[in-house]
């Protein structure tokens, strides 16, 4: 998941329930990526494989054997799958990292364990850009894939409508986060800079008001939090791309109090062009889902919004495979907010569509 303030930090609702089959973990370090593997105890070749995608972090990610593991992974190994995850070789939006750090785990665990009879691609809030782009460049090797509150529209679109927010906020509330292009090498974003954003914006509701319209997400509390961890995507992504990939000078902001005053005042930008054509590159879906694909999403998500996957449903509709995708949400506010059951329930239907060939339904999760 993208690293928060804890003031929008998503929560992993744990359920009771029964506990997974005992498994082997196996963890060490395959070319600068640290990975966990965690094998069923019966588990031999022929067996089942879910390749995890984990999401956005500005830290690198190691994997300890002694750590516990996510009880969001307790339904898939009750059923008997192992789960392989990588923690890429870099941090923060490393979808071109992650990608190639996670096939080549994936090869490793066929090489060392033998060939599973089915692979299933499942990731969280990025890991769900990482899973569409597994299904759509590598369809021979999965079977299908789960996107949980998965950033699943193209991502230079998603980061775009966040940097012009971000402008906005700056023109609502003048000097509370400095430059934005570049955003300062030393910005974090921490609770201290959420809460300034917070009291800036306490302090002018009209103008709160205002953002909260052109943001648009179902969770509007936690929109401090949000710019703050917004900022420092930018930051990242400048600093990855050696350059600006995002601007607002062509863009007509619509919906706040005064959209003339806003489009008068905001400050503009021009993105890089190379800078921007790498954003683009990781990644830019291209609708060709061969493979089944079920995304489940919160309602109410502050960071990837919702109807943001919409996106996708139109890209495989104009590449003629809408019959692989479908879009489930779940009635919660936050980002991933998911229980246990309700991955493993996702996750079953997934398995069964592969099965049988029988789309599950799209709206609320049954």
């Amino acid at each position: 998941m993208r690293s928060l303030p804890t003031l929008v930090l998503s929560l992993l609702v744990v359920a009771v329930g029964a506990q997974a089959a005992p498994a082997t973990t196996e963890t060490g370090t395959l070319e600068g990526a640290s990975y966990r593997a965690d094998i069923p105890a019966d588990w031999k070749k022929g067996g089942g494989l879910v390749v995890f995608f984990h999401g956005y972090s500005d830290e690198p990610i190691e994997y300890g054997k002694d750590d516990r593991l996510s009880p969001m992974f307790d339904p898939m190994l009750r059923e008997g799958y192992a789960v392989i995850q990588s923690g890429y070789t870099q941090p923060g939006w490393a979808i071109e990292q992650g990608s190639a750090d996670s096939e080549r785990l994936r090869k490793w665990f066929v090489a060392k364990h033998g060939a599973p009879a089915h692979t299933f691609a499942m990731g969280m809030s990025m890991g769900g850009t990482l899973t569409v782009h597994a299904l759509e460049t590598n369809p021979e090797v999965y079977d299908g894939g789960l996107s949980l509150c998965g950033a699943i529209e193209p991502s230079d679109r998603m980061m775009q409508r966040d940097f012009a927010v971000r402008a906005a906020f700056d023109y609502y509330f003048p000097g509370v986060f400095g430059e934005l292009v570049p955003v300062p090498a030393g910005y974090v974003a921490d609770d201290a800079t959420a809460r300034r954003a917070a009291a800036a914006m306490r302090a002018n509701p009209k103008a709160a008001a205002s953002l909260r319209a052109i943001y648009g997400a179902g969770d509007m509390n936690n929109l401090p939090g949000v710019i703050a961890a917004i900022t420092y995507d930018v930051k990242e992504m400048q600093q990855r791309t050696h350059g600006n990939p995002f601007g607002n000078a062509d863009l007509v902001y619509t919906g706040s109090a005064d959209d003339d005053a806003l489009n008068d005042g905001v400050k503009r930008y021009r993105a890089d062009p190379r800078a921007a054509a790498y954003m683009a590159r990781w990644y830019t879906p291209s609708g060709k889902l061969g493979k089944p694909l079920l995304a489940l999403h919160d309602t109410r998500d502050p960071l990837v919004i919702a109807s943001s996957a919409f996106e996708y449903a139109l890209a495989v509709q104009r590449a003629g495979h809408a019959d692989n995708f479908v879009q489930q949400y779940v009635k919660h506010e936050g980002h991933c907010v998911f229980t246990p059951a309700q991955i493993g329930k996702a996750f079953d239907s997934l398995v069964e569509w592969t099965r049988s060939g029988k789309r599950p339904p799209s709206g609320a999760q049954p």
